[in-house]
Order: C-alpha cells, then structure tokens, then sequence
C-alpha cells in the first residue's frame, strides 16, 4: 500500500533545505578560440598565428614580432564556469548515506545538488565550493568529482537531488 505524502510537506521540505545551501562554482575544460587580433595560419592542419595584426584586431603590433594577446600561438585558451546551489557537507559523519560503499580521501566533501545541475557536474572539470571563513577560496580549494552521482530525493517530490563526492586536488 503506498502511502500519499501531500505536496505541501514537499513544498516545506524544499523550503527547508535552501536554508542550507551555498553557492559552488563548476569550471568546464579549456576551450581553444582563434585569437582575433592576429592572422592565424591554417596550412597543413597548424593553427597557429603567422605574426601579423589582423586589421581591427585590439592590441596593433609589427609584423614578425609575437601577438601581444596569445604570445604567437594563434589562439587563446578560455575557461568557462558556472554557479550552482548545493549543500556541502565537509565531514564524513555527516555524508547522506547513497547505499553504496564510498571511498574518498580525506579532505574531500559530499555535495547534493538539484538534480537539473547533473549534466553540468558531469562535464565539469572541478569545483569551486565558496564558503565563508577562508580566504582566496577560489585558489585554495579545488575538488574533482571522486566517481559517479547518485540521485536522491522521494519518489513524489518533484524537486530532485543528484549526490556527488568530490576528492580536494590542491594543497
């Protein structure tokens, strides 16, 4: 017999569980952009700049000096990110149980997500939890996801979960 929670119970649970939630950043792998301010030589399956300003480019130099704005390479490496909300829980006492045996260093931490956010932790490169009490946040501390996510939640909220382990990849 299946029991029938009404709604409002999920609506305040939900409610609940945002009092608990931070801000984390997720960085995406690099992605390679053609410079615009150089000429870029496309031959024989190179890419790279042939030292030579590309007209309307923003930062002018001479011809055979190195592009002042990607050093000569012909392109430019740029990291994508996004913020998601999650609740992290940094002690492994407190680590939602997800029924399956799970071994991550010390230092790392368990997050749950909404559900929605997944394939954006799944293509994320690491994590970025920002957190109050430490200072440069965004450079001392790193996370890498240590495995797969798991779901959470109830069968009838609407709102759903996604659990992910993280292992610290800096310092």
């Amino acid at each position: 017999m299946a029991i029938n929670i009404p709604s409002s119970v999920f609506n305040t649970y939900n409610e609940a569980v945002l009092l608990f939630t931070r801000t984390a950043t997720l960085v995406y792998p690099e992605k390679k952009e053609d410079c615009p301010n150089c000429i870029i030589d496309n031959m024989a399956g190179r890419s790279r700049s042939v030292s030579r300003y590309q007209d309307g480019g923003p930062y002018p130099f001479e011809r055979g000096m190195p592009c002042p704005m990607c050093g000569g390479k012909g392109y430019k490496a740029s990291e994508a990110s996004d913020d998601i909300t999650v609740r992290i829980y940094w002690e492994k006492k407190f680590w939602v149980d997800v029924g399956a045996p799970i071994d991550v260093p010390d230092g790392g931490l368990q997050t749950i997500a909404y559900l929605t956010d997944l394939e954006k932790i799944e293509k994320c490169k690491y994590m970025i939890p920002k957190y109050d009490g430490i200072e440069n946040y965004h450079v001392n501390a790193r996370y890498e996801r240590a495995g797969v996510s798991f779901p959470q939640g109830f069968k009838q909220n609407e709102t759903k979960y996604v659990v992910t382990f993280w292992k610290r990849i800096n310092g």
